[in-house]
């Protein structure tokens, strides 16, 4: 039987039957190599039935509404996403990553921001010795030593602020980054070719700068103050030029998008503020018993870490909850990845440990890690990279790489 007819006999056959032989078919090649067979391949791997289908019956994830509904949300790319997901975290912890060590910091690493630049991909880490530090994850990923002739470290910065480092946002149209201080300022910074750190600017607003954000509107950067103060800064006079005082309490959690600011506080409240009036707030949350350390938020979708263990996830258009689920006695710090959900919590018996699980609102532990040897501070995740960081009390940063598969 010939080529032409192999394809005249699939071509014939119900597309139900279609559709499960495809499942058995990588995902790359099913997206880039049979739909160019023929129309009917091609129309059938178009339909947005076919993934939404895939994601629930091959992974069991029902996602939310407020998710499906978003403007931006298309389904092979969401089945993409969740199977890269699902194959990192496949194995135990300690079968499915490679881990690296990195010294360099003399105090606690509060914050670490992985990103790629100039198809290199880079860590940047400011900690409480008031450096900030650019590392090569190529390098860190060799194994090699951090020698004086090859070192992890490409740039740093040892006296970028006055104060301990809190947290890093990074503006992926320009490049820039900006960091938050204890010692009230924030700063932009450039990254130049060859890895050289340049401070372009600072302001200082008030009180100890918390969090920070550059998911708003073009050239504003949106912070949060330990003196209850979230602002709005314009990145091209760097001054600030709209705020809130609605909390009353040290701001702890930020995420933006749009006009949308969502903030929690050690007051126990979780808000959202509209950007063109923020004199009240449109969305607000309070808990009698417990603050949110940390918000993430894409297509509507926020998640949440609480004190108390638990990670709740909102629909962020009215804050209904979909989903809570407990990860310990206290989380440290939850991540809204596009194919899972990331979390860091400290244990009932006191240790801290890193988790895995699908996404959507019906979660299941996909991986989780044993003990940590250090007290975390705070991790980022790079999804192109499938590469973890996380930054630790003993001034070290981990990082994990998924282990390359055996050679046969």
């Amino acid at each position: 039987m010939t080529t032409e007819n192999v394809k005249a006999e699939l071509a014939c056959l119900p597309s139900e039957i279609l559709c499960h032989l495809f499942t058995f078919l990588p995902t790359r090649q099913l997206i880039t190599e049979i739909p160019l067979i023929c129309q009917r391949f091609h129309t059938i791997l178009k339909d947005d039935k076919f993934w939404n289908g895939r994601i629930r019956t091959e992974y069991k994830v029902r996602l939310p509404d407020c998710e499906t509904k978003h403007s931006e949300y298309e389904p092979k790319k969401s089945f993409v996403a969740i199977s890269t997901q699902r194959e990192r975290w496949r194995d135990e912890w300690a079968e499915s990553q490679t881990i690296h060590t990195a010294l360099g910091h003399s105090a606690t690493v509060d914050s670490v921001l992985l990103f790629e630049s100039q198809h290199r991909q880079f860590c940047l880490s400011g900690a409480r010795d008031r450096s900030i530090r650019l590392w090569d994850l190529e390098r860190v990923r060799s194994g090699d030593g951090d020698t004086v002739d090859a070192p992890w470290t490409v740039a740093k910065d040892e006296t970028a602020h006055l104060g301990w480092i809190w947290n890093m946002a990074r503006d992926s149209e320009s490049g820039e980054v900006y960091t938050t201080s204890w010692d009230s300022t924030v700063k932009n910074w450039a990254i130049r070719e060859g890895g050289a750190i340049q401070n372009l600017n600072s302001v200082n607003v008030g009180s100890a700068a918390q969090c920070i954000s550059v998911g708003g509107a073009r050239h504003e950067i949106v912070c949060t103050t330990f003196a209850k103060r979230t602002a709005v800064i314009d990145g091209r006079s760097f001054g600030v030029v709209a705020e809130h005082r609605l909390h009353k309490r040290a701001v702890i959690a930020l995420a933006v998008q749009g006009e949308r600011i969502f903030t929690s506080s050690e007051d126990r409240m979780m808000m959202m503020v509209d950007r063109r009036m923020m004199t009240k707030p449109v969305l607000f949350e309070y808990s009698p018993t417990t603050y949110k350390s940390c918000l993430s938020l894409q297509r509507n979708q926020l998640l949440t870490s609480t004190s108390d263990g638990k990670v709740k996830l909102y629909d962020a258009t009215n804050f209904n909850v979909l989903q809570t689920y407990t990860v310990g006695s206290y989380t440290r710090q939850t991540l809204l990845d596009h194919g899972a959900h990331l979390a860091m919590a400290r244990s009932v018996k006191g240790y801290y440990k890193f988790s895995i699980h699908s996404p959507g609102i019906r979660s299941e532990v996909w991986c989780a890690s044993t003990q940590l040897a250090a007290e975390p501070a705070k991790f980022d995740y790079l999804s192109t990279s499938k590469t973890l960081a996380i930054g630790n009390g003993d001034s070290s940063i981990l990082f994990c790489f998924p282990r390359p598969p055996p050679q046969e």
